[in-house]
């Protein structure tokens, strides 16, 4: 486990799935912990693939892969390969056991930096081999919620200050992708008011929210704030009655469509990278 820190917050980082584990301020915990009984993870990295695929497997060149839910990263060991006190940067890299099951030579890099009330997780895809790269990528951090003691989930909203005509994807029963939206009739003016009961139909998944997410309480001095560049934002929880987190989601590609096995060099929303080239991705988490 990795520790970074600066300005009274500390930082833990997994080296399984260059994960983010802790983020503590003045000795109280925003993020997820884990838990069995809820979901095991705590802010896993989302690559090649976001969501599930129709009959977990993909297609490339006429060729069936299969792949887990939000593809192999989450469950990947990544090796260090500096830590200043104040920034940590892992590495994962293309590898027999990659390669079984993602046709694809790359570098994957994670860096996380902590700076006053800022922890930022930066991504670097770079495709190493000879022939285009195609890939699905998004992050998926879990936050206490409730923040602070003596309150609950239905005294927190989310608040998208820069949305604009934010609509909901849908979703069929199998939890793959319909291929349309729809108005997203849980907005409140530009803010989401928090329940269990919302994510009766798994996530609510978003677009046209702008490029920032506030979870705050008007009977708490906490919150959460995060910035973001993708085009999706999902928002989760498992459904039960007790759940006390809730998952901001920034994702650059949408799951498998329900009936189709996905083509990964035809899905529209997937990045496509020529050799040598790379790309970055990142979000912003500021501590309230």
């Amino acid at each position: 486990m990795e520790r970074i820190s600066d300005c009274g917050i500390e930082v833990l980082v997994s080296e399984e799935g260059a994960e983010l584990r802790s983020i503590r301020k003045d000795g109280v915990e925003y993020l997820w912990q884990g838990d069995e009984a809820h979901w095991k993870r705590h802010a896993p990295l989302l690559f090649p693939f976001v969501g599930r695929l129709n009959e977990r497997r993909y297609t490339y060149k006429g060729i069936s892969y299969d792949m887990t839910p939000h593809g192999f990263a989450p469950a990947s060991l990544f090796s260090v390969v500096s830590n200043s006190g104040s920034a940590v940067r892992l590495s994962l890299s293309s590898n027999e056991e990659t390669k079984k099951i993602y046709p694809f030579d790359f570098s994957l890099s994670v860096t996380y930096s902590v700076s006053g009330s800022t922890v930022s997780e930066l991504v670097e895809v770079e495709n190493t081999g000879n022939d285009e790269m195609f890939y699905g990528i998004g992050f998926h951090p879990g936050f206490n919620v409730p923040i602070e003691q003596g309150l609950g989930i239905e005294d927190y909203k989310i608040t998208f200050p820069l949305s604009s005509d934010p609509e909901k994807r849908v979703f069929a029963p199998d939890r793959l992708e319909a291929g349309y939206n729809e108005k997203a009739a849980e907005f409140d003016g530009n803010a989401i008011h928090l329940s269990h009961d919302i994510f009766s139909d798994d996530a609510i998944v978003l677009s046209g929210t702008g490029s920032k997410a506030i979870i705050s309480s008007a009977k708490g001095s906490r919150s959460v704030e995060l910035h973001y560049d993708a085009p999706w934002m999902g928002i989760w929880q498992t459904f039960a009655p007790d759940t006390p987190f809730v998952c901001l989601e920034p994702w650059y590609s949408l799951p498998g469509r329900t009936g189709v096995i996905v083509d990964i060099s035809k899905r529209d929303d997937f990045i496509r990278l020529m050799p040598s080239e790379k790309r970055t991705h990142g979000i912003e988490i500021i501590i309230g």
